[in-house]
């Protein structure tokens, strides 16, 4: 009996052991299909604006757009362009150029449908250019690709997003995919696996899955048409045949293999992320955090959690199989948003941080990875950017005082109801000495100065008003979210807060909750990439890298 049980045991850890095998080379076969195409395709994704060439400057707010032929082409939305208009064209490599608008169509009866435009670049070269496919050959549920420039991260590279199409044509013609989009995304491509122009990014609602595309067989049907420098309120009369696409049989074949839908739920990582409850300005709050397995110098392994500082307030406790555990707190870098803490006790799993190897991570667009919550859920992605910095915008620090211009000695101009500034007692007219001890002599020293801090940093002030010196610390105030009513700022959970000033971050477009920032990201071979630091948009969540995080370790742990 005891040799019948080993045998199916042994069995089934044989039959278990070649599943997995096989899951491993699905997800790496898939992997690489997506790699080749966004390689394929990532020098004719372009950015563009309004500009007035005699002028010298831009005219319009930030869109997208694919070229698709090498004398330059451009595919992009009819909402974006003007006929006749010029417009500037970023691409990837740096280069730069001017385009004409020339073709949109608009109906009169059903504005921003069809929403299809056309451009052309109008200086001679040879420019990097994609394949325009078939959108009537589009399957539901097969892959596709996103590679565009969403107007609030401001970057001059692309983002990558990897979805799905959930309707080949709704009610209204567009294709809806399950890649992100939001504003300045507008006219960007939407790819298929193989690397080709299925549909340009037009409109979206409010749930996450609703992105509309352009059906792309729309511009080859009316090419000649939109070739003219012309705005059309109705479908033009004037056609052109559209082929069978040479690959459809082809993407039937595919469409039912596992190399296009694998199996992605394999983790075997156990307790590597828990909840930490704290009070945050008298409310309770919840923010995810990454357990991590840490050698010492001396050899010892420790046990430490890590989170976002901003989301992690006082009375600190970790939630552990239904228990309230103390955790003690060691360090926090303001600048990454990162916070460490010492874990009371002792638990299996976590993630082994192996202080050694945190150059050989790659930050690779295209490589797809997972995040994991409290439960043990994973979270797909796709790696979405290359490391860039992310300036402090909407983490600037609030004081809510205006100078006077290049006034010297410092002159307070306006002070706003309710601020910091007024409620420390600075009036109109008040002149500044110093901030923190620094000298202030002259207009221009002011804002970088108040830059270096950030919400509820305590600064201390010094000024002369009519009474005299006058000396005062208080805390900075934050700046809040701002309202809007757009659907790209109504997605679930909302953007972070601290959510910029962060430098040598990466992206990736999993639906990361606020809340559940703090959680860690992993490469399909189980390699921790970093941490969730932020939402940053309804495209994009923030990853602060495996390198800075051993960088803030090693700072704190010995």
């Amino acid at each position: 009996m005891n040799n019948y049980i080993r045998t199916i045991t042994a069995t089934f850890v044989l039959l278990f052991g070649l599943n997995a095998y096989a899951q491993k080379k699905q997800v790496a076969k898939f992997q690489y299909t997506i790699a080749r195409a966004v390689k394929k395709v990532y020098p004719a994704s372009v950015r563009m604006w309004g500009f007035d060439v005699q002028q010298n400057q831009r005219t319009s707010a930030q869109f997208s757009g694919v070229v698709v032929s090498a004398d330059g082409y451009i595919l992009t939305a009819a909402h974006t362009i003007l006929p006749g208009k010029n417009y500037k064209v970023f691409f990837p490599d740096g280069r730069e150029c001017i385009a004409v608008a020339l073709g949109k169509i608009e109906n009169k009866e059903t504005p921003g449908i069809p929403d299809v435009g056309m451009m052309k670049i109008t200086g001679k070269g040879s420019y990097p250019f994609a394949e325009i496919g078939y959108s009537g050959s589009l399957l539901e549920n097969e892959p596709c690709i996103s590679i565009s420039y969403p107007e609030s991260l401001n970057q001059t590279l692309p983002t990558l997003r990897l979805g799905r199409i959930a309707e080949v044509k709704n009610e209204y013609g567009f294709i809806r995919s399950t890649c992100k989009m939001e504003p300045g995304d507008s006219g960007g491509p939407l790819y298929d696996y193989h690397g080709r122009v299925i549909g340009l990014h037009s409109a979206i609602d409010v749930a996450e899955d609703m992105n509309f595309e352009i059906p792309v067989d729309l511009y080859r049907q009316y090419w000649t048409a939109l070739n003219s420098e012309t705005l059309y309120t109705a479908l033009p009369e004037k056609t052109d045949h559209v082929k069978t696409d040479p690959l459809f049989l082809l993407l039937q074949k595919e469409s039912r293999q596992k190399a296009l839908h694998p199996d992605f739920d394999t983790s075997k990582l156990k307790n590597s992320c828990f909840t930490i409850t704290s009070t945050i300005k008298g409310q309770k709050q919840q923010i995810d955090a990454c357990l991590l397995n840490i050698k010492t110098s001396n050899g010892i392994k420790r046990q430490f959690l890590l989170s976002k500082n901003t989301m992690v307030g006082e009375a600190a406790n970790c939630d552990i199989n239904g228990k309230r555990v103390p955790i003690n707190f060691i360090g926090k870098d303001q600048e990454n948003d990162l916070v460490l803490f010492k874990l009371g006790q002792s638990l299996k799993g976590g993630i082994d941080l192996n202080i050694a190897d945190a150059d050989t991570i790659k930050i690779e667009m295209g490589k797809l990875l997972y995040s994991i919550n409290p439960a043990g859920h994973m979270i797909r992605s796709i790696l979405g950017s290359t490391l860039f910095n992310l300036p402090k915008v909407n983490s600037q620090p609030y004081l809510g005082a205006m100078i006077v211009y290049h006034s010297s000695p410092v002159q307070f101009s306006l002070i706003k109801e309710g601020s910091p500034a007024e409620r420390a007692g600075i009036k109109v007219g008040d002149e500044l000495i110093s901030i923190n001890g620094k000298a202030i002599k002259k207009a221009s020293e002011f804002a970088p100065e108040i830059l270096k801090y950030w919400a509820d940093d305590e600064v201390t002030f010094e000024w002369e008003n009519a009474s005299g010196k006058v000396n005062k610390t208080f805390k900075l105030d934050g700046r809040g979210q701002s309202l809007s009513n757009h659907p790209a700022d109504k997605f679930e959970g909302g953007k972070s807060e601290r959510r910029d000033g962060f430098n040598a971050i990466f992206t990736h477009d999993a639906a990361i909750k606020a809340n559940a920032c703090g959680s860690p990201v992993f490469d399909w071979e189980g390699h921790f990439y970093g941490i969730n630091i932020a939402r940053f948009s309804r495209t994009t969540t923030v990853v602060v890298p495996k390198k800075t995080i051993v960088e803030f370790v090693l700072k704190h742990v010995r």
